[in-house]
Formats: structure tokens, C-alpha cells, sequence
């Protein structure tokens, strides 16, 4: 290529590739740690060069590990992400400066040093992005900073490293240098001393620039390099000034599917203007699909299960409550927290849903009856249609609502007569009852709150004793025609979560200090059916 033919070197621009786990992270990290605070946090991404597709830079789950770990074949970008809380915020950011304040971070790292240790840190990327996590759609915008130098003119076409004399020498060289640190390095080739080594950035002699031949791993699969080629030759005349109007041979290292170089394409370049990197501008926005300026938008309800997207919004209510209202509130323990329902009508039925509606998920309901005509208007599980079936008991049809209302719940349902004061027991119900009384007292000792809720006084007497005796957590609700109740039973536990606590303007009586139900009593409670 004569000198009147040299043509303007041209790079091809990274492609943003993003996993569906990226975003599931980035909600994860939103809900759980950022909660309202939109100050940007570091990722990492990776790229690979071999028998790379396109230009991409990729980035997954693990982009928010505290170390970047690329995959096999791949090396590490660095980058930074901005999530905002709202779309107008997204959208009323100033994009130029914000590209302009990641570019002159990249020239800190040339200036001081850092690049020199660190060479991943020419391949920088930033991500402006949006969650809107009620709809689990993402808008975001990559850009891959960039200082706009002086252009290259490119001296010749394009060389492959299997043409050059002796390719086998430089190959040897380059495969003798470990996988990770082959992102950017140097290759002094010197023939006349019969002599090819690989050299890290470090060791940069201006001195022997002359047989220097700049490598990078390079994911382009087109004639031109890739974008990263950029920020390194800037690098390379920022350090070195030197070399302005100089013939720079570059080499984008790219491995076939059978890790072979052959196809490794180099380039020779000069910039014939230095360039004044106080007063430089940057570049390095994405296109959209549209192949226009502009931001993108994914939408990952369709690649969630239904269960965990079910699981995720409730997850994000809760959060929101706990954030603004109750910030104290550990919803973990409520997650965990193993609840017992003595009876599923009304009051059982509004107690399993208000659980529920609060982020409990192990629910168990005892009871023995079945759904009739009059419950599904008042006892909220049910439905016409269980009435009509005729033989559809109350505990586990109750059970298998709560399931299909949140997917994520544990619930189960057991069928049961409460052995009750007052109440005979024939010899024929006598094993039965034994059964009974026996699953009853292993689910009390296998929760953690006992729920009272069943409609008569002396069905509570049971619970009542066995909740004491395993030192249970006991609520007592009670509905009457013109008044309810609604009362914790105390705890002979040495700890129950509030000893000596304080709050202002109100008395606190601490859980050992509480009675139970039955503790006014002056008789034994009994059969009250025979009274109504």
C-alpha cells in the first residue's frame, strides 16, 4: 500500500452481550443491599478470543463477584454500573458527562501506573441501567470509554502471523505466556539475535521499540481490530510520546477452535498528531438494535418461573413496607418462622392469608371439618364449588389454597378431632383419639407460633397446655357476636424477644409476665354445645 493509498484504521465496536443471571443478581443486590441508594458499585465482564463471534463483551451473575473471574479462554473488563431508582432519572442523566468522568478515570489508571499492573483496566466498560423490578424489565445503556486521539493511518494491509518468517518462533513465544496474562502484552522479535521473547507492559524499552510488536487478545472476527485496540494504543503514546509519527506494529491475537494463532492478523500504525489528554473527549456509546443512539430494554418475565417471579414481586412488597415503615423488621425470621392453625374457618382462613401477606411460608392448619354451603362468604379459601363437592375438608383444601396463591409456601393440612374437657370419648374412638392427640402434640413441638383460632372456648385447652409445655409462642383470637379477642399467652422461656424492652407512653409487660386464656378462670371450661 503506497503512501497515497494508506487508509484510516478502523475498529470494530464492542457489542454488549448480557445473561438473564446479570439481571437476577442486580435484583437481588437491589432488594437486598442497595435498597434506595443508586451510588454505583463495580462489575466485571469478559471477552474471549477464541473463534470469537462479532465483538462481544459479555457479562453474567458473577459480574458482581469482588474479583473478576473470567471463564476458560476469556479475560477480564472492567467496568462500572449506575442503576438508578427511577426511569426519569435514567433518562434525565447527563450521558456525556457521565462517559467523560468514566474516560478520565481511564486516563488516571494510564497516568499513575495502575494499567501497568493491572492491563484489564484498558478494557473498561460502564452500565447505565434502570430496574424497574414490578415488571422485571431493565432498560440499560452500555458504553465502552474511549479517548478521541488523532486517527491511525494504516501503512499496509493487514498481515496474518502464519506469513510472517519464522511464525512459528513468534507462536512458540506467545503460547509459552500463561492464558491470563495474554489480554495485553509485548513481543520483542529481534531476527538478527535469533531472539523472541514476550515482555509485560512493565518492561516497555523505548530504546528497542523497533522490534516491539504490541499485542492483545483481540475478540474481533472482522478485518478490523476490536475497540479495545483504542485505549491501548492511546496508553501506549501517552507513556511514551516518543512514538507519535512512528510505525507501530500491532498484533490481535485470535485462536480457532483448535487454539492455533495462524489467523492472528497484524497491523502497522502511526498517529501522526500527538494528543492533548487534558482536553480530550471520549466516545464509546452503544447502539441500540435500531443501530441508533439510544438505550435498550429487556424484559425477563418470560425467562423467570412463574413460582420465582410469583416469590420475587412479594418479596419486593415486603421490602418496600420494611424499608419505609419498619426497618427493624427481619423479614428472614418472619420467611422462617414455622406457624400451627388450631381450626381453618373464618378465622383461621383470614389469619392464613394475612401469614402470607407478611412473608410467611411454613403454614399448617388442623381441623376436622368440611366446607359448607354458608363458608365460602365469610372463610376466604374456600369456594362454591368445594360446597358442592360435599366431602372437601376444610384443613387440606385450605392448604392447597394457600399453595395456589403463593407457590414458594410450605402448607400442609391434617384432619382431626381436638380431644376437648366436657366432651366424651367412646371406647370405639378411643385409638383414634390417642392418634390424634399424639400428631397434634408432634406438630405443636415442630412449629414455632401456635395459632388459637378455632370456635369454641374449650378446643383451645389442648393447645393452650401443650403451648406452654413446649414453651410455644401462643396467639389466642377469638370472635363473639358483639366482640373479639385477641391475645398473646405468656412464655416460660428465659427470652421471648421482648425482656426489657421499652417504648414511650406505653406500658410493656414482658412475655413471662402474661397470662393465657384460661388463667381468670374460677372453672373448668366445658362443653358449651350443649349450651348455644
Amino acid at each position: 500500500m503506497s503512501e497515497s493509498n494508506e487508509q484510516i484504521l478502523k475498529f470494530a465496536p464492542f457489542e454488549s452481550f448480557v445473561s438473564p443471571t446479570f439481571w437476577h443478581k442486580l435484583a437481588e443486590l437491589k432488594l437486598d443491599y442497595d435498597r434506595l441508594s443508586d451510588a454505583e458499585r463495580s462489575v466485571f465482564g469478559h471477552y474471549t478470543n477464541r473463534k470469537a463471534s462479532g465483538c462481544l463483551l459479555e457479562v453474567d451473575y458473577s459480574a458482581y463477584n469482588s474479583a473478576a473471574q473470567p471463564p476458560k479462554f476469556s479475560h477480564a473488563a472492567v467496568g462500572t454500573i449506575y442503576n438508578k431508582n427511577t426511569i426519569e432519572e435514567f433518562k434525565a442523566l447527563d450521558k456525556t458527562a457521565l462517559l467523560a468522568a468514566e474516560g478520565k478515570r481511564l486516563l488516571a489508571d494510564m497516568k499513575n501506573g495502575r494499567v501497568l499492573n493491572d492491563a484489564s483496566l484498558l478494557t473498561r466498560f460502564t452500565v447505565l441501567s434502570f430496574a424497574d423490578l414490578k415488571s422485571h424489565s431493565y432498560y440499560y445503556w452500555f458504553a465502552f470509554p474511549c479517548p478521541l486521539t488523532p486517527t491511525l493511518r494504516l501503512h499496509c494491509d493487514p498481515l496474518r502471523l502464519k506469513d510472517l518468517p519464522e511464525s512459528s518462533r513468534y507462536i512458540d513465544a506467545i503460547c509459552a505466556l500463561p492464558a491470563e496474562s495474554q489480554n495485553f502484552f509485548i513481543l520483542y522479535a529481534n531476527e538478527e539475535q535469533m531472539l523472541w521473547e514476550t515482555r509485560s507492559l512493565s518492561r516497555f524499552n523505548e530504546q528497542e521499540a523497533e522490534h516491539y510488536y504490541y499485542c492483545f487478545a483481540d475478540p474481533s472476527e472482522y478485518e478490523n481490530p476490536a475497540w479495545l485496540m483504542r485505549n491501548y494504543v492511546a496508553f501506549l503514546l501517552q507513556q511514551c510520546p516518543q512514538l507519535v509519527g512512528q510505525t507501530l506494529k500491532f498484533m490481535g491475537l485470535r485462536y480457532d477452535q483448535q487454539m492455533q494463532l495462524d489467523n492472528s492478523l497484524i497491523w502497522q500504525v502511526s498517529q501522526a498528531e500527538p494528543c492533548d489528554y487534558e482536553q480530550v473527549q471520549f466516545v464509546g456509546w452503544e447502539l441500540n438494535r435500531n443501530g441508533k443512539m439510544g438505550p435498550r430494554m429487556v424484559n425477563m418475565r418470560d425467562s423467570m418461573d412463574p413460582a420465582k417471579l410469583a416469590e420475587n414481586v412479594i418479596n419486593l412488597n415486603l421490602k418496600l413496607m420494611k424499608w419505609r415503615l419498619v426497618p427493624d423488621l427481619n423479614l428472614e425470621i418472619l420467611a422462617a418462622t414455622k406457624c400451627l392453625l388450631f381450626g381453618a374457618g373464618t378465622l383461621g382462613c383470614a389469619v392464613a392469608r394475612n401469614l402470607l401477606s407478611w412473608g410467611f411460608k411454613h403454614i399448617t392448619l388442623l381441623d376436622n371439618g368440611k366446607v359448607g354451603y354458608s363458608n365460602p362468604v365469610r372463610q376466604s379459601l374456600y369456594t362454591h364449588a368445594d360446597a358442592v363437592a360435599g366431602n372437601r375438608m376444610k384443613a387440606t383444601t385450605a392448604a392447597s389454597r394457600l399453595l395456589e396463591i403463593n407457590p414458594s409456601t410450605v402448607s400442609k393440612g391434617f384432619v382431626l378431632e381436638i380431644p376437648m374437657p366436657g366432651h366424651t370419648i367412646g371406647e370405639s374412638l378411643r385409638s383414634q383419639t390417642e392418634e390424634h392427640l399424639k400428631l397434634i402434640e408432634e406438630q405443636v413441638q415442630a412449629h414455632d407460633v401456635i395459632f388459637l383460632l378455632t370456635d369454641s372456648r374449650e378446643s383451645r385447652w389442648l393447645p393452650t397446655l401443650l403451648g406452654a409445655a413446649h414453651e410455644k409462642i401462643v396467639i389466642n383470637a377469638a370472635l363473639g357476636f358483639d366482640s373479639y379477642l385477641v391475645m398473646r399467652h405468656g412464655s416460660n422461656r428465659e427470652m421471648v424477644g421482648d425482656v426489657n424492652q421499652e417504648i414511650d407512653g406505653l406500658k410493656c409487660i414482658s412475655g413471662q409476665q402474661l397470662g393465657c386464656y384460661f388463667c381468670n378462670d374460677v372453672t373448668a371450661p366445658g362443653n358449651v354445645s350443649n349450651q348455644l
